[in-house]
């Protein structure tokens, strides 16, 4: 069982939204999809592999249809509930980027969870954007270090993925508390982009022993494994519709490759492969 703790929200996406006229309408395509990093990675992993999301969302109609839409996908869904669904609106541009504007929610508000729900666990996926309010923060924490706890007693190690997700997150919590995060977890994996890895760089991050693995958009994969780099070729795609949820799916297909065994190099081409699919089309997987 893959656990994937964090975000379930609705995204919002406005194809065409990037450059608005102030004071008047602007016509644009808007459909109200699935969100959250977590959320979507599970998903994505759901066809695949025994799967396990793990969040809270908001004692309204919104937060119930997204847990019955992830449980329809496969999905073994856990989540808490109060307070208010959060929501993301997603403005893609003409060649398929995005600038969201980010309301969590209930999300921010996670809780201590369940012990139950960490049962069977193979491997943990934490996006980012679970660690970025106090609270949250220390409950991610504690249930990696309750994993860890385990793994010690058990002699099986589960393996840890972070993905730093968001440069604006990363900057907003500062290098102190993304190094002791780091420090705290112990992630086997880290995903970044070319964006989020210059700014890990930049604020001088240690990220450890860890796989460190860059998408690089159309070009090659950059994965650094213990102070080598190796690059790994990717297919360019012309007809980007949105890359909302391409990088998750990248996690998801690494993930589900690395628990089959595979190294690094075709981890990420299955990553690849995965977020193909999701450039092609409006949302996430």
């Amino acid at each position: 069982m893959i656990l994937v703790i964090g975000d379930l929200v609705a995204d919002l996406i406005v194809l065409g939204g990037a450059s608005l006229e102030r004071g008047t309408d602007n016509p644009a395509e808007v459909r109200l999809t699935r969100g959250g990093s977590a959320a979507n990675v599970a998903t994505a992993i759901a066809p695949r592999h025994p799967v396990r999301f793990i969040g809270r969302v908001g004692d309204d109609t919104i937060g119930r249809a997204l847990v019955a839409e992830m449980e329809s996908a496969g999905v073994d869904v856990r989540v808490q509930v109060g307070g208010r669904t959060g929501a993301i609106v997603v403005l893609v541009d003409a060649v398929g980027e995005r600038t969201m504007i980010t309301d969590r929610g209930a999300a921010a508000d996670l809780e201590t969870i369940d012990p139950v729900w960490l049962d069977g666990a193979e491997w943990l996926h934490l996006p980012l954007y679970g660690f970025a309010t106090p609270a949250s923060r220390a409950v991610v924490t504690d249930a990696a270090a309750a994993l860890a706890s385990r793994g010690m007693v058990s002699r099986r190690k589960v393996p840890v993925s972070i993905d730093l997700s968001s440069v604006a997150t990363m900057r907003d919590l500062g290098r102190d508390i993304l190094q002791e995060l780091i420090e705290a977890v112990v992630p086997d994996v880290v995903f970044a982009n070319a964006d989020e890895a210059a700014t890990a760089h930049e604020l001088g991050l240690d990220l450890g022993n860890a796989t460190c693995v860059v998408k690089r958009g159309g070009d090659p994969v950059l994965i650094v494994v213990d102070g080598a780099q190796i690059e790994v070729p990717v297919r360019r795609v012309d007809d980007v519709v949105d890359s909302t949820g391409a990088g998750d799916a990248f996690a998801a297909g690494y993930i589900v490759t690395a628990l089959a065994g595979a190294d690094a190099v075709p981890c990420a081409r299955a990553g690849s492969e995965l977020a193909l699919s999701a450039l092609r089309r409006p949302g996430a997987l």
